[in-house]
């Protein structure tokens, strides 16, 4: 009987060890698996990369430092960043040759941006461990392990996306220069609104016979101007071809700034800089919104803002002033124009509450009613012809302004969408 108890304790003990082992070879088996399929996508990822065969249409990560370039308008990005490798301003240069215009666009740093799917999947071959959403002010951060100019040339890749425009180079400048050279204002920018339904449902697009409209908008924030010191230094050498080829030499020389640009070709722009004031230089805000302490850059409505910078064709002649944004179709007003509403967020009460916000504004609402079709959570602001309503937009949570067909009798019909109900 004890013989028989020790066998049995003995099996019992054997069979603990061989569950054990197998749960081990299990658990080294599923790893092995996972590091084999990380290194056959990796070894592919890189092949396709390297064969040009991921999505033709994106850049070739590999050559992005080959694509300095200068162009008659030329759009620089430059970078602030301290000690730590944090970006702390951002912004973009753009150098008109044909105008000798010289414009500057702050582009806030607290704004996260979500890489596209195809892109990212590039940028994982670069460094495996990059965010699919990033934090501007953290770009340099996620290359750390990379030298600056390739680290900065793979953000500048990732603020064309984000921007939708072509950046002809970068500029690295430390925060003591820039503390040096620069100071902040609180400036007002207009712009005109993109309203392409970018994240939104399928119901919010504009319906067959829709045109999607444009309106006037604006954003408020501190912007990156030059200080007068450095002002005045420009003015200095303004018009001395040799006094500013020997201020160029003398920058690129300079610890604390880098460019992925030659110094050879930032001198191609010599004969720009002999004509350029910088008294009349123009700051910018990017188009976006704050929500709390982070910026949400409207891509859209940023790309054509850049663009209707690119197409000025006059020189600046007068300082900027508060008032002046890059120019805007005329708006009409939307008083006078009877005003239909309808509640398309199936939320009680809606309708009439907007009824009298408008109506106590001076708009004619005589009549309000329910959508009949699927809730929207955007609301819809149709007109029955072009430049109307853009007015009425302040009242709603991005609105979507777009010229269709209205109800017989009226000019605007209105249907609310569950957002404007918070």
């Amino acid at each position: 009987m004890v013989k028989k108890g020790t066998d049995m304790k003995k099996n019992a003990v054997l069979f603990f060890f061989k569950s054990l082992l197998k749960s081990i070879l299990v658990i080294v088996s599923i790893l092995a698996v996972g590091v084999i399929s990380y290194k056959v996508s990796y070894q592919y990822l890189s092949k396709q990369l390297e064969a040009g065969k991921l999505d033709v249409q994106e850049k070739e990560l590999e050559s992005i430092l080959d694509q300095a370039k200068t162009d008659e308008i030329s759009k620089n990005l430059i970078y602030v960043v301290n000690d730590k490798q944090m970006i702390t301003h951002m912004m973009l240069e753009i150098c008109n040759t044909k105008t000798n215009n010289m414009d500057y666009i702050t582009i806030p740093i607290n704004a996260d941006y979500t890489i596209p799917a195809k892109m990212y999947q590039k940028l994982c071959v670069v460094d495996e461990e990059i965010p699919q959403i990033v934090r501007l002010s953290k770009l340099r951060r996620y290359f750390s392990d990379l030298e600056d100019a390739e680290a900065y040339g793979y953000a500048e890749l990732i603020m064309e996306k984000l921007l939708k425009t072509d950046i002809s180079y970068f500029t690295v400048i430390s925060q003591e220069i820039y503390d040096l050279h620069y100071q902040e204002q609180k400036m007002t920018t207009q712009y005109a609104k993109v309203l392409d339904g970018s994240g939104q449902s399928a119901s919010a697009s504009p319906s067959p016979g829709e045109q999607a409209q444009q309106y006037n908008s604006s954003v408020t924030m501190k912007v990156m101007v030059l200080s007068d010191s450095f002002t005045n230094q420009l003015k200095d050498i303004a018009g001395d071809e040799t006094k500013i080829m020997a201020y160029i030499k003398d920058q690129y020389n300079q610890d604390g700034i880098q460019s992925n640009l030659t110094v050879y070709n930032k001198i191609g722009y010599i004969e720009s800089y002999m004509k350029m004031d910088s008294s009349l230089y123009h700051y910018w805000a990017l188009p976006g919104e704050y929500n709390g302490k982070l910026f949400k850059v409207d891509t859209a409505s940023a790309s054509k803002f850049i663009s209707d910078i690119e197409n000025v064709t006059e020189t600046y002649t007068t300082p900027q002033s508060e008032e002046k944004s890059v120019p805007a179709k005329k708006q009409v007003s939307s008083k006078g124009k009877k005003i239909i509403i309808l509640n398309g967020s199936k939320i009680s009460g809606l309708a009439a509450a907007k009824q009298k916000t408008l109506a106590d504004a001076g708009y004619t609402v005589p009549k309000v009613g329910d959508y009949t079709q699927e809730v929207l959570t955007r609301t819809k602001i149709i007109v029955s012809k072009k430049k109307w309503g853009a007015d009425l937009t302040t009242y709603f949570k991005d609105p979507q302004l777009v010229v269709g067909q209205t109800p017989d009798g009226y000019d605007i019909e209105i249907i609310l969408g569950t957002v404007d109900a918070n």
